[in-house]
């Protein structure tokens, strides 16, 4: 079972429909709330399919697999995106959390959680059999 649990501060200066804005443009088919300054959705595999095209776009699938890769523990990972660059429909992954703001934080959850990072951003570095 595949479980996606993302959540972002909300500051004092910020709106928290704006911040409940930035985390639904990543993930779409998440569910939302927001928790007094706190912006959490819980999904399955299915919610990362935004992100997954928008490391593709983007080419940055092979950054965000190092990160995935570096925070594996047991059946679980984390990263970060950038809560300002999510807002204005872009997808940043960072290691830590840099904004004075704060971040998304992102954790996934799978009984195969290296077949979960193969699948949302696979290391498309290795050539293909049969391709030159």
């Amino acid at each position: 079972m595949d479980k996606v649990k993302v959540e972002a501060p909300v500051r004092a200066t910020e709106d928290p429909e704006k911040v409940r804005e930035a985390v639904q443009n990543v993930f779409p088919e998440l569910e939302i709330e927001v928790e007094g300054d706190t912006v959490r959705g819980t999904g399955d595999a299915g919610s990362l399919r935004n992100l997954q095209e928008a490391l593709e776009k983007r080419r940055i699938r092979l950054t965000a697999r190092k990160i995935l890769k570096k925070h594996v523990r047991a059946s679980s990972t984390w990263f970060y995106i950038n809560k300002q660059a999510a807002l204005m429909n872009r997808v940043n992954v960072l290691e830590e959390s840099i904004s004075a703001l704060g971040d998304i934080l992102v954790e996934l959850e799978s009984d195969d959680i290296m077949g979960l990072i193969d699948w949302l951003a696979p290391d498309v570095s290795v050539p293909e059999e049969g391709a030159d």
